[in-house]
């Protein structure tokens, strides 16, 4: 990791949308699962929604192994034609153990499809992370998870005019689910600080405390907190998945403590607390704020 530096947004070849937060209100439904072994984590958390009676759905991977893991890692784009890009696919020595992870779970032409980012130690006992591809076998043992599954919000992956990136988008929709929070799902534009985006979620929905769960996306490096400082892991693309919570008073964020998994361009694994300022989102983000009850 750097020293603290000014970071800027990237610069994408498409023209920049007005709305930089594009936002649906939810009831979620929060269960905790076991991942059925030998199968492929897209298709044992397609197995998980379709007995809950959903469809789409953020989740939150809290541990197990894998038998394969199929990764990439952020990566430079080679002939410049985007921002960032992918790395080669990678495959871990396994078996693998996951030790965090968030996935987005959706659909891709209307076939299910996931945007997971994780990190885990491989057989070797090297802790690695990335972008993991719907490849990726749970273990000989389930892997542990919670899932907060959308009663009015469907999550389609497709093209994206401004980025040139495939993205997942939230849209309005109405699914017969006997959720318990309220909720709002948010996709995230590039350059929006993190902390700006769960503020301006929570003061639109009149949430006063809430909770960050199951939300991922890439931000131009991470600013994490360190000691007095802070530091940053190298850009120009981190992969993140974040947990935390936060308090609200008037317009501005009283209290926030937002945990950060992120993997940068070279594949090394940075963990802390995310800072409130030096975390623009840098291609997309997939952010899940739950109401806290008081």
């Amino acid at each position: 990791m750097t020293a603290s530096t000014v970071l800027k947004p990237l610069v994408h070849p498409g023209e920049q949308a007005a709305q930089r937060l594009e936002s649906v209100t939810t009831g979620t439904a929060v269960e905790r699962l076991s991942l059925t072994p030998g199968r492929r984590i897209v298709d044992a958390i397609d197995e998980a929604l379709t007995r809950l009676g959903a469809d789409s759905a953020q989740v939150e991977l809290l541990g197990g192994p894998l038998s394969r893991v199929s990764y990439c890692i952020p990566a430079l784009c080679a002939d410049g034609s985007r921002a960032a890009w992918y790395s080669e696919t990678f495959e871990t020595a396994a078996p693998a153990t996951i030790v965090a992870g968030s996935a987005t779970v959706g659909r891709r032409d209307g076939e299910r499809f996931m945007h997971c980012h994780a990190a885990w130690f491989d057989a070797d006992g090297v802790l690695r992370g990335g972008h993991l591809w719907p490849d990726t076998i749970v273990g000989a043992t389930p892997v542990e998870a919670i899932v907060h599954a959308f009663d009015s919000v469907a999550l389609t992956s497709g093209a994206d005019d401004e980025t040139a990136m495939p993205v997942f988008t939230p849209s309005p929709t109405a699914v017969s689910l006997s959720s318990s929070h309220r909720a709002v799902m948010t996709r995230v534009r590039p350059g929006v600080e993190i902390h700006d985006a769960i503020r301006r979620v929570m003061i639109d929905a009149g949430m006063q405390t809430a909770s960050v769960r199951g939300s991922l996306g890439s931000l131009v490096g991470a600013t994490l907190i360190r000691g007095d400082g802070t530091a940053v892991a190298d850009g120009p693309a981190t992969e993140v998945t974040i947990a935390g919570h936060a308090s609200v008073d008037g317009d501005r964020l009283s209290e926030a403590h937002v945990s950060v998994c992120a993997i940068d361009r070279h594949g090394t694994v940075h963990t802390g607390e995310l800072a409130e300022r030096g975390n623009l989102v840098a291609v997309t983000f997939e952010l899940l704020v739950e109401e806290i009850s008081g």
